[in-house]
């Protein structure tokens, strides 16, 4: 072999020495999983454990941490922080209910989970501070606009390695390797990845706002991981609870459905579906999958608070129910809505059909027939094993339980109270504000006026649900319309106790 052969070949081995070290080294240092620290607290793995889209949705800590202080002109209502995106975050935690932190090499990495938009909060009266409900309907959460935080950050030409290496020198020392990691390559990475984020959400800009306690849940798996075309859809919706799913297991008599549409009809593949369309893949599925399991036994067994209204509340309280208008609703109830909403009625956990129910069809038309085949063989050479997706005419008679942390009503949250939710659609108000947790005690549900913030609470900001766009009607379900005014009350004073 002449000289220059054998300079070639050396040259070519250090070549790719060099590049194999660089590669186990980028591993080691930015994408190796470090184990999560074992806990049985299911409450706890719910509102912090990963669901495994750190890679997909994770963004580094410390860069996550300090946007909203180089941004603070992004947060809604100019505010200071995550809180104003309507996550509850307690004292003491890294970050909020709704958020897991997964450390991959050296990097701690910030991602939502199920938590995010499955977590409520109340106050029965403006001063008090709020009480955190896990699992509950997140109608303060607004997904959206913490998306285009994110989106609108990313894009600012503000975003640079030294404004952020500078923010998060206020909070934290870093040692060296972890500045280097951050200044060079994961603050241009995130922003990066942030733009590319922008463009594959384009398509919100052509639909309403969600608003405080909504999201389109299925347009974004459409269109990222089923690759369909944008079709123009509204799939705008208010987020469910995850209480008591023990009582949707099926059996050899009867199935349940699951989502507003009932688009599915079993609790796992529910659980897994929903964490593929936020960022989980067959990759990190194996080392997610327990966590799944164990958030899916917190939703089959968590309930609701009680309700603070009562017959037994003292008289003077602006909780108290008439003894007597609860025993007639609690009949009206048995007479009119069992059949439905309880959990021994006939039509509990079913579609129903829209021409009956009458209310908005925009999410329907969402999950399309293409998008139920294309789901159910999603990644068909790996394991899923997807077997319950349906395709549905009408949306799920749902229980009722927790029904007065669960304003707005209706799948679309078109509503604001129980009260208004049984007058005819053309009495029903249209606009009024969500984004409130302070309970309204006269008419069951949240306060839909655009109240000022109180300093022990300050809400998320007020956001106006205008029910003539597309995906926001307030028409149908007209069960309880027809009744006396006598008897509304009498039910009502029921329903507030649920």
């Amino acid at each position: 072999m002449n000289p220059l052969s054998r300079l070639f070949w050396k040259t070519l081995a250090v070549v790719l020495a060099l590049v194999v070290v660089g590669a186990l080294s980028a591993y080691l240092l930015l994408f190796r999983p470090v184990a999560e620290a074992k806990t049985n607290d299911l409450a706890e793995i719910f509102n912090h454990g990963s669901i495994g889209n750190e890679e997909a949705q994770g963004l580094p800590y410390w860069i996550w941490r300090v946007l909203p202080q180089v941004f603070p002109d992004l947060v809604p209502g100019n505010g200071d922080g995550y809180g104003n995106f309507g996550v509850y975050w307690r004292a003491g935690d890294a970050v909020p209910m709704g958020f897991s932190l997964t450390r991959l090499g050296i990097i701690d990495r910030v991602s939502p989970n199920c938590g995010f938009c499955h977590q409520g909060s109340y106050r029965l009266s403006p001063d008090q501070p709020r009480v955190f409900v896990s699992a509950g309907a997140g109608t303060r959460v607004d997904p959206q606009a913490y998306i285009r935080f994110l989106m609108t950050a990313g894009a600012d030409p503000r975003f640079t390695s030294g404004r952020i290496m500078a923010e998060i020198a206020t909070l934290t020392d870093m040692p060296l390797i972890e500045r280097l990691l951050y200044r060079f390559a994961l603050v241009p990475a995130t922003r990066q990845a942030l733009r590319a984020q922008g463009e594959r959400f384009a398509w919100m800009a052509s639909r309403p706002d969600w608003g405080p306690g909504r999201i389109d849940p299925f347009n974004p798996v459409k269109f990222q991981n089923l690759k369909l075309p944008d079709d123009g859809t509204i799939g705008n919706s208010d987020m469910m609870p995850l209480w008591n799913l023990k009582t949707l297991a099926a059996s050899n008599t009867r199935t349940y459905s699951l989502h507003w549409d009932g688009l599915q009809t079993d609790v796992h593949e529910t659980v897994v579906s929903g964490a593929i369309g936020d960022g989980m893949s067959f990759k990190t599925y194996p080392r997610t999958n327990d966590n799944l399991a164990r958030m899916e036994d917190f939703a089959r067994v968590e309930a609701p608070p009680p309700s603070p209204f009562s017959p037994g509340a003292p008289i003077d309280s602006p909780f108290h129910v008439d003894a007597y208008a609860f025993a007639e609703g609690q009949k009206i109830y048995r007479d009119n809505c069992a059949v439905c909403h309880a959990p021994d009625g006939a039509r509990f956990r079913t579609p129903v059909p829209i021409v009956e129910l009458g209310t908005d069809r925009h999410r329907i038309d969402m999950w399309s027939p293409a998008a139920r085949s294309r789901y159910a063989a999603y990644e068909d050479d790996y394991a899923w094993n997807f077997t319950h997706f349906e395709k549905a005419e009408g949306y799920v008679a749902v229980g009722l339980e927790g029904l007065w942390l669960r304003a707005p009503y209706l799948h679309n949250g078109s509503v604001p109270s129980l009260r208004d939710l049984l007058k005819t659609p053309d009495a029903r108000p249209k606009t009024f504000f969500r984004g409130s947790d302070l309970v309204d005690a006269e008419n069951g549900g949240f306060v839909a006026t655009n109240m000022p913030a109180s300093p022990a609470s300050p809400p998320v900001a007020a956001s106006l649900y205008d029910t003539t766009l597309p995906g926001n009607a307030n028409t149908g379900h007209l069960w309880g319309t027809d009744l006396s005014p006598q008897a509304k009350e009498s039910l009502l004073a029921y329903l507030k106790t649920l």
